[in-house]
């Protein structure tokens, strides 16, 4: 028998992006295409942004659509910026480990046509803190969008743990010698 452990891990810029897709594709879904079940898709975006293609049309198959050229349902999706920001780093604890916000953000703008042509934008954001150890593994060097630059450590903050040990370390010779010589 095989048993499988379960650890929480921090997801991926790409990840959170395309959770930031599945959102935007869920809000058209349910303001205007809900009744419809075919639907021509056009994705206008840069090549930058061409990898979240295919997570549009996974979303829309997720909810039931079936894409077609020939539909007279057209939906224009347009992926106009994503990027992730690192804040200012700060420390979980004395001798914790290091932690930044990251925030990840979409923008863009859809259009549907059936009979009438319905325009919408969508801005989103996620924000959550990732330990700065991980930053390296939560960026994906081929997409751009993902990086950003690593906030410096706060130099004071840098300089309290070592202090903090040995002045822990000075007094414990201190009442050392104190109490073994009374």
């Amino acid at each position: 028998m095989v048993t499988a452990t379960s650890v929480a891990q921090t997801k991926t810029n790409l990840e959170v992006f395309n959770k930031l897709i599945d959102s935007s594709v869920v809000k058209m879904n349910d303001s205007i295409l809900a009744t419809e079940k075919t639907i021509s898709l056009n994705y206008n975006a840069s090549d930058v942004f061409a990898v979240f293609r295919n997570q549009v049309v996974l979303d829309f198959a997720r909810l039931g659509k079936t894409i077609s050229s020939t539909s007279a349902n057209i939906v224009d999706y347009s992926v106009e910026d994503a990027n992730v920001h690192y804040g200012e780093m700060y420390k979980d604890g004395i001798f914790g480990d290091y932690f930044v916000p990251r925030t990840v953000k979409l923008k863009g703008n859809y259009s549907i046509e059936s009979g009438n042509s319905v325009p919408g934008k969508f801005n989103l954001a996620f924000v959550d803190s990732v330990a700065v150890d991980d930053i390296v593994s939560l960026q994906n060097p081929a997409y751009p969008f993902t990086q950003d630059e690593v906030p410096t450590e706060p130099f004071f903050s840098s300089l309290f743990a070592p202090v903090v040990a040995i002045g822990s370390a000075a007094l414990a010779v201190i009442l050392f010698f104190t109490v073994r010589s009374k």
